[in-house]
């Protein structure tokens, strides 16, 4: 128990992350359920409260909700938990779209060629931005 308070005493961790540390310290697997109950019980350790906090990491970094949901899912969060941190957030993610594409190509100025065009959507696809949010943040710096 000393070990999984001392580790969620220095920042949050999903279930799944602390089971796994603490299966690597040598710890039985029954102990640790027991271990993870108590602290559930008492509130150290919650999985939806621990995906809020990654989503908003995510979203301060400019990551879109496909390499959003692809992190949390790594961390060993449900499909529930990281559907309702999504559903929850208020993060508008077509203006984020369009903020980090700005952000990476406000020198280059607007799109030259279909080249130019490929290479900034290959970009925000790796944010985790959808084909829609994209459209709408290429659209929009076309325009400006």
């Amino acid at each position: 128990m000393h070990i999984a308070v001392g580790l969620l005493a220095r920042r949050d961790y999903s279930t799944y992350q602390i089971k796994t540390k603490l299966l690597q310290k040598g710890f039985e697997t029954a102990e640790i359920e027991l271990v993870l109950n108590r602290c559930i019980e008492h509130g150290y350790l919650d999985d939806a409260r621990f995906a809020a906090l990654l989503l908003r990491s995510h979203i301060s970094k400019g990551h879109g909700q496909n390499r959003i949901r692809q992190s949390m899912a790594q961390k060993g969060l449900s499909k529930d938990d990281i559907e309702t941190a999504l559903n929850q957030s208020d993060c508008d993610w077509f203006e984020l779209a369009r903020a980090k594409a700005d952000k990476k190509y406000a020198s280059k100025g607007a799109i030259s060629d279909q080249k130019e065009r490929a290479r900034r959507v290959r970009y925000l696809l790796a944010q985790g931005f959808a084909y829609d949010q994209i459209s709408y943040a290429l659209e929009v710096e076309v325009d400006d």
